[in-house]
């Protein structure tokens, strides 16, 4: 008896003899969950319950029409492998054919065969099959290091040419996270960070901005267009106030200005994979902003407030602060969010 495959099967036959000849051998094989249609009429609901990893399609001369129901199943489930039979002389001659012109069978058998034939041929397809998904589960969890948000960046700019735009950044930075790893246990932690990442993301996607990257204990996140410091105050004041924070309390900084994005890493070795990313003085500013903040607590540059253009009751000025890399120093403002007051017209 051969090993359980819990893989999906289906077999198309409109001779319901052979169809249970082909199934009792299919199962014999291994595989447990083989489901089986007659004619097109089945398709819709068998797909809707199941999408199968390969299909036997088990061609008769005298029902030409069953071809289009394969084609059918090559168009709405594409990643699905497909083994194809039919007896010698006209049947496998126009099966030929239509596979040739549509490339929609991965494999065709010609009846009679060894039996043996037909399970070489259907573990070939499985094998491939079963490959293909662990590479495809590879590439999603490749995919997972990076939020959704720069993966869509990184869709509307294919060529990796590097954007320069006016936006605001925001930044998110956990208080303590080095001394609180130590007095959880490591999955609690992780856990919890998890969750706390997760509901600041939620927020910035809430107000219309997109997260760069997760850079370990915080988020790096980017608001552009029409009320772009509107948008990224508010979206900071709900962090600042958010009950995540209970969790893991962090602060945030918020600066506008020129932004520089593209990918950055090292392309001049084949398999080096780069990564989309946002650079520039702006950004240095609000990460320096970010570390300065209090627990539940952030800091703005002056002139980004003011684009907000909206006021809240609980600011503390902070004046002119010298921050590395600009000389003249950087007027900021402070904001806790005990109360806040809904604003009533939108910046840039």
């Amino acid at each position: 008896m051969a090993s359980e495959n819990k893989m999906q099967l289906l077999v198309m036959d409109h001779d319901p003899v052979t169809a249970a000849l082909l199934m009792a051998d299919i199962r014999a094989q291994g595989f447990t969950q083989v489901a089986h249609i007659s004619d097109v009429s089945g398709l819709a609901q068998s797909l809707a319950s199941t999408s199968p990893d390969l299909v036997v399609f088990n061609y008769h001369f005298d029902f030409p029409e069953s071809l289009e129901t394969c084609g059918l199943i090559r168009q709405i489930a594409p990643h699905t492998a497909i083994l194809a039979i039919a007896s010698a002389g006209p049947a496998i001659k126009r099966l030929r054919n239509w596979s040739r012109d549509t490339g929609a069978v991965d494999a065709i058998l010609e009846k009679p065969f060894l039996i043996q034939r037909f399970r070489a041929a259907l573990g070939d397809l499985a094998q491939g099959k079963q490959a293909t998904r662990a590479m495809e589960v590879k590439a999603a969890r490749l995919e997972n290091l990076l939020p959704e948000d720069a993966l869509s960046a990184m869709d509307r700019n294919p060529a990796g040419d590097v954007e320069l735009f006016e936006g605001t950044v925001l930044f998110t930075d956990i208080r303590r996270s080095s001394e609180m790893i130590t007095q959880l246990p490591p999955r609690e932690f992780f856990r919890q960070l998890n969750q706390t990442l997760s509901i600041q993301a939620r927020l910035v996607r809430d107000y219309e901005g997109s997260v760069v990257k997760f850079t370990g204990d915080g988020i790096l996140a980017v608001f552009r267009g029409m009320g772009k410091s509107y948008l990224a105050l508010r979206c900071a004041v709900e962090l600042a106030g958010n009950g995540c924070q209970q969790i893991f309390p962090y602060g945030i900084g918020v600066a506008g200005g020129l932004i520089l994005a593209g990918l950055v890493g090292d392309s001049s070795r084949a398999g080096q994979k780069q990564q989309y990313d946002v650079i520039g003085a702006t950004v240095h500013l609000a990460a320096r902003l970010c570390s300065m903040a209090n627990a539940r607590e952030l800091i703005s540059t002056q002139q980004a407030y003011a684009a907000a253009r909206f006021s809240h009751p609980n600011t503390r000025p902070i004046g002119r602060i010298a921050i590395r890399g600009f000389d003249d120093g950087i007027d900021c403002i402070a904001l806790n969010p005990a109360t806040d007051t809904t604003p009533t017209s939108t910046g840039t």
